[in-house]
């Protein structure tokens, strides 16, 4: 009898010990699995962004723009300067020249044409102009202004400054 009642008790510090280990090894689990935090990084400059919105597009009530944006080409420091805007229906091409300055001084000068395409909703049409590949220097502000013209003979211009990015 006097062995039973010693045993009991060295059994019970056996699941004590058990248990603790398993309680540690649950909380080393824990913190080797749990998300690690990041450092935050440093804040980078602010960039001038690929599209320069205009308000939503509403009725069209003469030849304008309604956004003026590039596309990079991937590698080379070449970019895809492009408008969109809207025309009366009456018309059927815009002609769009695109004028690329940097400090002031032409760096380039493209025209483009671009056909209208009907746009009941908006009472009037619209349009698309996309330049072929020009070569620009990035991260340096590069103004890009537009004249354009249709076979009405109405005129409008439009301009943004553009950071593009390096490639």
């Amino acid at each position: 009898m006097e062995n039973q009642e010693q045993s009991q008790p060295m059994g019970t510090k056996q699941y004590y010990i058990l248990g603790f280990i398993v309680l540690i090894a649950i909380v080393v689990a824990g913190y080797l699995l749990r998300g690690k935090s990041t450092t935050p990084a440093a804040t980078p400059t602010p960039v001038a962004g690929v599209t320069t919105p205009t308000p939503t597009p509403g009725p069209i009530t003469q030849l304008a723009c309604d956004t003026q944006y590039y596309n990079p080409v991937v590698g080379f420091p070449k970019y895809y300067l492009s408008i969109e805007g809207g025309d009366l229906s009456t018309a059927k091409k815009v002609d769009c020249t695109f004028t690329v300055s940097v400090d002031n001084k032409l760096v380039a000068t493209q025209t483009t044409t671009s056909p209208l395409t009907d746009k009941p909703q908006r009472g009037g049409s619209t349009f698309r102009c996309t330049t072929p590949a020009i070569s620009l220097t990035p991260n340096v502000p590069t103004v890009v202004d537009v004249a354009l013209k249709d076979d009405l003979n109405a005129s409008s211009t439009c301009s943004s400054t553009f950071l593009f990015p390096a490639p």
